[in-house]
């Protein structure tokens, strides 16, 4: 459930996931959400590993309320027999989730003028084995999340690491050190929300985003890497 808000603080969910990777997401099965009647929902990502978790995600809107949408769920699963709900409030999101034969299921949901919004996953129980990134990572850097994805044949992975160094120390090492591993830089932009910087080799791409200030470590600077690989 705590994935939910990882997902939304990522800056793009998508980017290159390895060969072996690849071929287990192929062969994973999720069963599909069994949507509230009215409720509009658009996929986020139909297969994807979060910290070797397979999942699906879904955005919902529903004119109904945020509460009215849990009970619906609550009521559907208690009549399946899916066995204990399990309940959670994270800021104004209400979240129940519920777990069936080796999957679980969960709702979050937030009321907006008209109605509520949220989002709906499916998580396999049974996560596969890591490896180790392929992407060049800075001397000292933590990994805090790994999300691999395909979607539409296209591979990719999403890292946020932690370092000791300042943002400014870690942009200019991945400027000094990705040209020299074949990386051309594209762009460069910077905003409120950290500097950017995108790099393309060939038919791959990524962007990488420098924060001051971790909001998962105390003391450390971040990275969000978005890597995707055509």
């Amino acid at each position: 459930m705590s994935v939910l808000r990882i997902v939304k603080y990522i800056f793009i969910p998508l980017l290159l996931v390895s060969t072996a990777h690849a071929e287990k997401l192929k062969n994973v099965h999720l069963p599909l959400f069994d949507i509230m009647p009215g409720m509009k929902a658009v996929w986020v990502a139909e297969k994807m590993i979060y910290n070797g978790q397979p999942m699906s995600i879904q955005n919902y809107k529903s004119n109904r309320r945020a509460k009215d949408v849990m009970r619906f769920f609550e009521s559907r699963w208690k009549i399946k027999g899916f066995g204990e709900l399990k309940y959670q409030t994270l800021g104004k999101d209400l979240t129940v989730g519920i777990s069936r034969n080796g999957y679980t299921y969960s709702v979050q949901a937030h009321n907006i003028p008209g109605g509520s919004e949220g989002a709906l996953v499916v998580t396999r129980d049974k996560g596969f084995v890591q490896t180790k990134t392929k992407f060049p990572l800075l001397p000292d850097a933590h990994i805090v999340s790994r999300i691999h994805n395909l979607d539409m044949g296209i591979k990719s992975e999403t890292l946020t690491v932690s370092t000791y160094r300042s943002a400014v120390s870690n942009k200019q090492w991945y400027q000094s050190n990705l040209p020299r591993t074949g990386w051309i830089g594209q762009r460069s932009m910077q905003n409120s929300g950290g500097d950017t910087l995108e790099f393309q080799k060939g038919k791959q791409i990524c962007q990488l985003r420098f924060v001051n200030k971790s909001p998962v470590r105390e003391h450390r600077s971040m990275v969000m890497i978005h890597w995707i690989k055509g």
